[in-house]
């Protein structure tokens, strides 16, 4: 018998994969329910019943989830939903893949870099200063060093700071996209390393692939963000030989029994440094290639839990056509924008027709306004696929540079390319 069938599931973010959301809930019989304050949000395209309630209003939500009825809550990928909602959620003690106190400590890149020392895994040298006080600690030799929120993502707020004036306006930066205010001061390491994955059922924890991570730099910001991300990377074995013992070890410090981590590391003169973790799916919609490559459906696994308060990650229905024919690399490419509105969109749908695409993900709309941050959020689309060496991978890049383009409201491209595919090399 389907365990799923008739269940009722609250989803409270999810938008960018709603469509492996909509499947899973069809073929199980699940009747999706929505809420959130922005109803043009994707959710509300695929749900059966639709409320306007802010997700992060617990006494609300709590209230509706009694009302209704609701069997389980799936979270989504939002921090500051996740934030909220885990709190809630165990309250009314329905499944979670988290506690409140695990997410924090993850969550809090201070906090996950005291774990990663305490146990032997390397992280970037830290720096303890306040506003008021760099003057007196930091000095000439210690530059270049970056700043960035403690509780951030995405590249906002970050700086790259060569000297004294330049570092007290990255620490200003900083304070201001920080929630709590907090700031983080370091050592500057070359950023291109890899993201490593993991997926955790009953406390054992599933490897599920190592991105090899290509940064390009925001020439008016300074900020870096993604380029490029490849799987399978080639520091694979070694990063998996050196560590994953150690991280297993981290992470049943925290009881982690449930859900996906990726945890980011920088690689720089053949040295490794653990610089975050995120307790979610990656923003690149890394549910995506973990399925094609390591047959874990995340979405499945963490809907069944919700549901059934059972571990499950495996034979779940595959989110992946079966259609597509393998091959040796999968790729995710950012298509970055730049500060405007978007007046025209064109080429999108030839795209997905190639062959070789698995996903596209496009995370805005005609009319919306891009805010210039020199952050991820400047990401128009998520466009991914798969190749067998380096010379298709930018072919297809090629082929997405002539074929999408985005118009601002003067009828200008919008579409940044940022990235040297001469780098590119597998």
């Amino acid at each position: 018998m389907n365990k799923l069938s008739g269940k009722r599931l609250l989803i409270l973010g999810g938008s960018i994969w709603k469509d492996a959301i909509k499947a899973y809930a069809a073929d199980n019989n699940i009747t999706l329910i929505a809420t959130g304050s922005n109803q043009s949000a994707g959710i509300f395209d695929i749900a059966n019943e639709k409320y306007d309630i802010d997700s992060t209003n617990s006494e609300e939500i709590k209230k509706l989830i009694k009302e209704q009825k609701i069997d389980g809550v799936y979270m989504g990928g939002s921090e500051p939903v996740i934030t909220q909602a885990c709190k809630y959620i165990n309250e009314l003690d329905l499944p979670c893949y988290c506690t409140p106190a695990q997410w924090e400590q993850l969550q809090d890149k201070t906090l996950f870099k005291e774990l990663c020392i305490k146990f032997n895994l390397p992280v970037v040298p830290k720096y303890d200063v306040t506003f008021e006080n760099i003057d007196q600690i930091i000095k000439h030799d210690d530059f270049p060093l970056i700043t960035k929120p403690t509780d951030g993502c995405g590249s906002s707020g970050f700086s790259k700071c060569n000297n004294i004036d330049e570092l007290k306006r990255g620490y200003s930066i900083a304070t201001a996209a920080s929630p709590t205010g907090s700031v983080i001061v370091e050592k500057f390491v070359n950023n291109k390393g890899v993201v490593v994955f993991y997926t955790f059922s009953n406390g054992k924890m599933y490897f599920s692939g190592v991105e090899d991570k290509y940064p390009v730099k925001h020439i008016k910001h300074g900020t870096f963000v993604g380029g490029l991300f490849v799987f399978e990377s080639k520091l694979t074995n070694d990063f998996r030989s050196k560590f994953e013992e150690k991280l297993q070890m981290l992470f049943n410090s925290l009881g982690i029994k449930e859900g996906s981590v990726w945890i980011e590391v920088f690689y720089d003169n053949n040295q490794y440094y653990f610089n975050e973790v995120g307790y979610r799916y990656g923003g690149s919609v890394s549910i995506y290639p973990i399925d094609y490559l390591y047959s874990i459906n995340q979405v499945g696994a963490d809907i069944y839990f919700a549901l059934t308060g059972e571990s499950k990650i495996f034979d779940h229905k595959s989110i992946i056509s079966p259609h597509i024919v393998r091959k040796s690399n999968y790729c995710i490419y950012p298509v970055h924008i730049a500060g405007g509105t978007i007046k025209s969109i064109i080429g999108i749908e030839e795209i997905r027709k190639l062959g070789d695409i698995i996903f596209i993900s496009v995370t805005k709309n005609i009319d919306d306004h891009i805010e210039d941050t020199g952050s991820f959020s400047q990401a128009f689309a998520l466009i991914h696929f798969i190749c067998n060496s380096s010379d298709e991978c930018k072919n297809i890049i090629e082929k997405i540079h002539d074929t999408i383009h985005v118009l601002n409201e003067h009828n200008e491209e919008m579409i940044m390319k940022m990235l040297d595919t001469n780098n590119i090399k597998f």
